[in-house]
């Protein structure tokens, strides 16, 4: 900033009386000041703003669906559903990846060598275990539509769920032959504990 200010200049006392002088005028003298030189400030660089990790929404595991009720096909008999599948639905649920069809594979394939029976079972409020009772019968030659009983089997299957479809593979101790059929005759669901093997099969022959 420039700095404005008056100064008078020095005459001699002498010089008065000889001379009439001007009267000395006001002159105008700039000083020159310091500018002060702006000092560096040191300015704060934005940093970015960081963004809020986005969430990936989780889809949350929808219940298996229930079973329908009754099932389809099947008959019943004092709150026990039954019927025998098809070797189409055998081997159905057998192809599936759980260890209940994996089991029932390796049943499956014991009935390329013995005759087996095929049954499905149901209850409306589960069972402990299961028990079935089969006949195993071969045409009689001798009589037309008769059977001769050959043995009785007896098998014992793990617990089931209410309205749960339980798969069951019944092996009886005789060989594979197209004329053996293995027929069930009793179907019980145990409501209790049995100091039984279970699951098993238990043939006896004639």
């Amino acid at each position: 900033m420039m700095v404005i200010g008056l100064c008078l200049a020095l005459i001699p006392a002498h010089a008065l009386a000889a001379t009439n002088t001007p009267s000395p005028s006001a002159t105008a003298t700039v000083k020159a000041t310091s500018t002060p030189t702006p000092k560096a400030t040191a300015t704060k660089k934005a940093t970015p703003t960081k963004k809020a990790p986005v969430k990936k929404k989780k889809n949350p595991i929808k219940p298996s669906p229930s079973p329908k009720w009754p099932p389809l096909g099947f008959k019943v008999m004092d709150d026990i559903y039954y019927r025998t599948p098809s070797v189409e639905v055998m081997m159905n649920v057998a192809a599936d990846l759980t260890p209940t069809a994996k089991a029932l594979a390796k049943a499956i394939a014991v009935c390329k060598e013995f005759s087996c029976g095929r049954l499905q079972v149901a209850s409306l409020i589960g069972c402990v275990y299961w028990e079935i009772d089969s006949k195993v019968i071969t045409p009689n030659p001798d009589l037309i539509n008769s059977f001769l009983t050959m043995g009785m089997l007896r098998t014992l299957a793990k617990k089931s769920l209410p309205k749960e479809v339980v798969t069951l593979v019944l092996p009886s101790g005789e060989l594979y032959s197209g004329t053996i059929a293995v027929v069930p005759i009793g179907i019980t669901c145990h409501q209790d504990q049995t100091t039984e093997k279970v699951p098993s099969n238990t043939y006896v022959s004639r």
